[in-house]
């Protein structure tokens, strides 16, 4: 079953003819992330993996740092824009969504503004990762 903010992300997705694919079954994901990243506690340690890049956005709307984040990322070919991506949320979605990066520079303002929660964008391959905190951080990382 949909919470109230997987409706209102579905919603924006398809105003937007943006395509996904809702997971409803996280499972495999999670499993997947917690092997392939290493966790101090219950947060990602970035600091071992490859490629790691870090902002601190200052700025009250940090879903312009965000984009601007992912758009450095494929400019310097760390990332394709034809990736697929795994969003996953730590509290108020129950499910997860696939979309092509490309496509998340278009979503992320949403994301960020209107799902006050952890976020998490996981490559297919489990080798990359971004995630964007309630606290105006983002992250990326990537395993060798």
């Amino acid at each position: 079953m949909n919470s109230y903010y997987d409706n209102i992300l579905i919603k924006s997705v398809e105003e937007q003819k943006i395509n996904y694919t809702v997971i409803s079954n996280l499972s495999y994901y999670i499993e997947n992330l917690s092997k392939h990243f290493l966790f101090v506690g219950e947060r990602l340690d970035f600091n071992n993996l490859s490629n790691h890049k870090f902002v601190k956005s200052e700025q009250r709307d940090i879903s312009f740092d965000a984009v601007n984040f992912i758009k450095k990322l494929i400019e310097e070919k760390i990332c394709s824009k034809d990736d697929a991506i795994i969003y996953i949320g730590d509290s108020l979605t129950e499910n997860g969504y696939e979309f092509y990066l490309n496509d998340l520079l278009k979503i992320v303002p949403f994301l960020v503004n209107e799902i006050p929660q952890h976020h998490y964008f996981l490559s297919k391959d489990f080798k990359k990762i971004i995630y964007i905190s309630f606290e105006n951080e983002i992250e990326f990382g990537g395993v060798s």
